[in-house]
């Protein structure tokens, strides 16, 4: 898959180091318009699909997830362009996507299936296979969407996201063992939901 051989070969690489600045907790590249550029691009072919999803996960729909997924790199773009101190720049990503989401859904008006239904919301799919995985991971979904939104956020960014406790950690400012104790109630919720349904 290209993600998984960019993700390798960013694996590899580190910001340039030209007129690095070390700040309180991190870096500020200050680089020319073409290093910049570079940078932006790495980090973008990086992680551009795993924000998507995660964006996607949150919202439910291709286009908004599109959208949300552009703001975070233009917003991204305007921090490396202002030199801002980064100590993870997937740290950063996913808290620019979870921010906007937040954003998203305080101006969000309550929309009911009837009105999404008249707007063409269909199940896609051409064999019976893909309309079978669709509603199975819809159902997934929706179990998913139940729970409270703590766990659901860590079982998105450990499960879908492939995030370990450590860096789940990371971006919300909480210890990796609060991070693992909340993964394990989340999927033992789940495990409860999906025996009961």
């Amino acid at each position: 898959m290209r993600v998984l051989e960019d993700r390798r070969k960013a694996s590899s690489r580190t910001a340039p180091k030209a007129h690095a600045k070390s700040g309180l907790g991190g870096t500020s590249y200050l680089m020319d318009q073409e290093e910049t550029k570079a940078y932006f691009l790495q980090i973008y072919d990086t992680y551009a699909d795993d924000i998507y999803r995660f964006c996607y996960l949150k919202v439910s729909n291709r286009e908004l997830a599109q959208d949300l997924s552009q703001e975070v790199f233009t917003r991204f773009w305007q921090a490396l362009r202002e030199g801002t101190v980064m100590r993870s720049e997937r740290a950063l990503l996913y808290t620019m996507a979870r921010n906007l989401v937040i954003d998203w859904y305080r101006k969000k008006k309550e929309t009911s299936l009837d009105v999404l239904t008249e707007q063409g919301l269909e199940f896609g799919g051409d064999t019976a296979e893909d309309v079978t995985r669709e509603a199975e991971m819809s159902e997934a979904l929706r179990m998913v969407n139940e729970l409270d939104e703590a766990s659901r956020e860590v079982l998105i960014l450990r499960f879908v996201d492939g995030l370990s406790p450590k860096e789940i950690a990371l971006l919300s400012g909480e210890s990796a063992n609060a991070i693992s104790v909340r993964l394990n109630r989340a999927m033992k919720k789940m495990r409860t939901r999906m025996h009961t349904d």
